[in-house]
């Protein structure tokens, strides 16, 4: 068994046990902490032994890059899904907001806050991260510039503004959702889908001169 998910793998070419596996980190990490936990209580969160928890991930560094990557790759797969024939664009990023944002688990948002505090001095982490953006901008720019070009969204839009806008509101959802729980997620949702379309109208380029 491979001891790192391969960049090419999805949630659809995992195996059961490594679902499992990345499942039981997930809960572990979210209770304990990245540096905390241990290979032993992944292990026992499975319902395995340690010695068959090697077998798929040779260490806590390659669960977490497990991790990053079935992220990826469900989101790569949702936001390259934005297409004019699925709807206005900006109703199906609030689909999309929904699912990711407010009806996962409160554990992801708390997993997300340690990943950014170990990519701040975690080189690796750090490019996980920036891969993980990437792959959202990638997604986002393409579908953005097809609204604009059908009309959909104002032409001067000034989309890297709005996406950088955008991206930092929902950071800070997640920044918040993870550290209190007592965040009101749902309220916090809306505000933050009126905003992005607040955004999508006003932030808007100089008009060029004659």
């Amino acid at each position: 068994m491979s001891p790192v998910i391969p960049a090419s793998w999805s949630e659809s070419t995992l195996s059961e046990r490594h679902i499992r596996i990345l499942d039981a980190a997930e809960r572990v990490f979210a209770r304990a902490g990245f540096h905390a936990a241990t290979m032993q209580d992944v292990a026992a969160e499975a319902g395995m032994s340690p010695g068959n928890l090697y077998r798929y991930f040779s260490s806590k560094d390659a669960i977490i890059a497990g991790m990053s990557e079935r992220d990826r790759s469900l989101i790569a797969e949702d936001f390259g899904s934005l297409h004019p024939q699925n709807g206005a664009l900006l109703d199906q990023l609030e689909a999309l907001g929904r699912k990711h944002l407010v009806e996962q688990p409160r554990e992801k948002a708390v997993i997300c806050l340690q990943i950014w505090a170990e990519a701040a001095r975690n080189p690796e982490m750090a490019s996980m991260c920036a891969d993980l953006d990437g792959t959202v901008m990638q997604g986002l720019a393409a579908a953005i510039a097809e609204a604009k070009a059908n009309g959909e969204l104002p032409e001067r839009l000034d989309e890297h503004r709005f996406l950088l806008a955008v991206s930092m509101m929902a950071d800070g959802y997640f920044c918040r959702r993870g550290m209190d729980p007592a965040f009101d997620d749902r309220f916090a949702a809306e505000t933050l889908f009126d905003a992005m379309r607040l955004l999508a109208q006003t932030m808007l380029l100089p008009e060029a001169k004659a």
